[in-house]
């Protein structure tokens, strides 16, 4: 079962468009070089991103998976990355609430071409992050986890005021 989300992409570059809307599945594994969407627990050292995520109306992030590795104390650790700017982020296993595949997207209204320019950015944040692909395919994490849907809980609400009247 996929699930769609509204995306702000401008951390991925030309690779996700601003405004996408992204479809996630939480059952494929997921390989290095995927994109997924991640949700943070708050709680840990991610609790500065997790809750300025939130704050800002925000579920989660898309990042490129890069992969598995293990920190100095023995704990599993995923590596993300994205491409505007460069950066590559490692968060443990027990900070996220869920990482999903991303399978597909709605192109926009407003999509435009990337210029030469742009694509030449990309390939150079791409090359970037070359270094940290660090391999190791994993299960989807969270695989229950779905986002609210706000407009069936307004619908599920105007029903029951209906039945009540």
């Amino acid at each position: 079962m996929t699930y769609t989300f509204f995306t702000e992409g401008h951390c991925m570059g030309g690779f996700v468009p601003t405004g996408a809307l992204l479809e996630a599945d939480p059952t494929p594994e997921i390989q290095p070089g995927q994109l997924v969407a991640v949700v943070l627990k708050e709680s840990g050292p991610m609790r500065g991103l997790a809750q300025s995520l939130h704050g800002n109306s925000w579920l989660g992030v898309v990042k490129m998976f890069l992969g598995t590795t293990t920190t100095r104390a023995g704990r599993k650790a995923y590596m993300l990355g994205q491409l505007e700017p460069p950066i590559v982020l490692a968060v443990e296993e027990a900070h996220m609430a869920a990482m999903h595949r991303i399978v597909g997207a709605k192109e926009t209204p407003w999509m435009l071409e990337n210029t030469e320019d742009q694509d030449a950015n990309l390939e150079a944040a791409l090359d970037l992050m070359s270094p940290w692909f660090c391999g190791g395919a994993t299960k989807p994490i969270g695989p229950n986890w779905r986002p609210v849907d706000i407009e069936a809980m307004v619908e599920t609400a105007k029903l029951l005021e209906n039945i009540d009247a």
